[in-house]
């Protein structure tokens, strides 16, 4: 359940591949937030995305989890169009986990209930859903907060059941906005340790919106830099073994 799609042969696939993506703010006449961004992340690997407030970051997220539809473009998970102006694949059917920056928890569930309701929604069976939530709570010390609410929770508790719940399920790809916003010191530490060894051990790609380039160096081998909407600057990583990188290649 936890291999990363490929496709046929040695060659490899793109996590995350989106090209030319246009978007207005609610598609009225307003000023363009995203201007033919196009960029590419490799699968199985966590890149960075930087920008100034206002660059696009959070609607390039939005766009790429189905929450919003761009003017123009495409996007790509997994080597499969999700949207392109023809195709619509729905948010439910994309496997995008999303950590927003505003948490988004249900106030009235338990950490417990988070858990249990995205994993309701999975495939998997019953023994293998159990076996799923013991690992998150135990990756994300969550073992003894399980009965306690979101106004129960301190700050650093509650980014780390929001990580939890955007990776409990069948994901393949994880947009995270600003995760570690407001924490410092040793609990910073902690979430970004829980975060990479969950990435790493399940091969998921994942897209990081970070303004603190140690967060960046730290979790992700490429980042993408936007600037008023357009992709300016992006180092993919060093590609190793005999098959063609999915991020170099040209598919046109």
């Amino acid at each position: 359940m936890d291999v990363p799609a490929k496709a046929g042969g040695d060659r490899r696939v793109s996590g995350i591949e989106v090209r030319d993506l246009y978007k207005k703010p609610g598609g009225t006449a307003a000023e363009t937030v995203l201007r033919g961004a196009s960029f590419c992340v490799e699968a199985g690997t966590c890149a960075g995305l930087r920008g100034a407030t206002g660059s696009g970051k959070t609607t390039l997220l939005r766009l790429v989890a189905g929450l919003d539809r761009p003017d123009r473009g495409e996007i790509r998970l997994e080597g499969r169009v999700v949207d392109d102006g023809r195709t619509f694949v729905p948010p439910s059917e994309r496997r995008v986990g999303f950590v927003f920056q505003s948490l988004g928890l249900w106030p009235h569930l338990t950490v417990d209930a988070h858990l249990e309701y995205v994993l309701a929604s999975t495939s998997w069976s019953d023994e293998t859903r159990a076996r799923r939530k013991s690992e998150a709570v135990r990756a994300f010390d969550l073992t003894e907060f399980a009965a306690r609410r979101p106004a129960e929770l301190s700050g650093g508790e509650k980014r780390l059941l929001a990580l939890a719940r955007a990776l409990v399920g069948e994901a393949r790809v994880v947009l995270l906005d600003e995760p570690f916003t407001g924490l410092d010191g040793s609990l910073k530490d902690r979430v970004t340790e829980a975060l990479a060894g969950w990435l790493e051990r399940h091969g998921l790609t994942a897209l990081l919106v970070s303004h603190d380039a140690t967060d960046l160096a730290r979790l992700c081998r490429q980042t993408v830099e936007l600037r008023e909407g357009r992709v300016v600057g992006q180092n993919l990583p060093a590609h190793g073994g005999s098959g063609a990188s999915a991020c170099t290649e040209d598919r046109s």
